[in-house]
């Protein structure tokens, strides 16, 4: 295989099954949005955040497409301590409780 070449996707092994996994910085292609889907490959229902509102819906639908488990979307700027908040909240409501949080936001520069 050349570096080119994009491995064969392992299944899943059930080790997050009946636990709700919120990514942050999750809408696009990156690692988030990867992490979000590995969490659902491995039996967990997810929240995708992100301060990018069509991206993350686009991000949520088509994680939910693969048919995997619930998903969810909060739009999060995790610059303000406010919207973190309201996105611990919001992600409670939505998917019932939180069992892991992967903070995937990098921040640069002064903030």
């Amino acid at each position: 295989m050349s570096l080119s070449e994009v491995p064969e996707e392992i299944a899943g092994h059930g080790l997050l099954q009946g636990k709700v996994v919120l990514v942050t910085a999750a809408a696009g292609t990156g690692i988030g949005s990867t992490t979000a889907r590995r969490a659902l490959l491995e039996g967990a229902d997810v929240v995708v955040s992100d301060f990018h509102e069509r991206r993350l819906g686009e991000t949520r639908e088509e994680l939910a497409a693969l048919g995997l488990g619930k998903v969810d979307a909060v739009v999060c700027d995790v610059t303000s301590t406010a919207a973190v908040d309201n996105l611990i909240t919001e992600s409670v409501q939505k998917a019932g409780r939180l069992d892991v949080l992967v903070n995937n936001a990098g921040l640069g520069g002064q903030t």
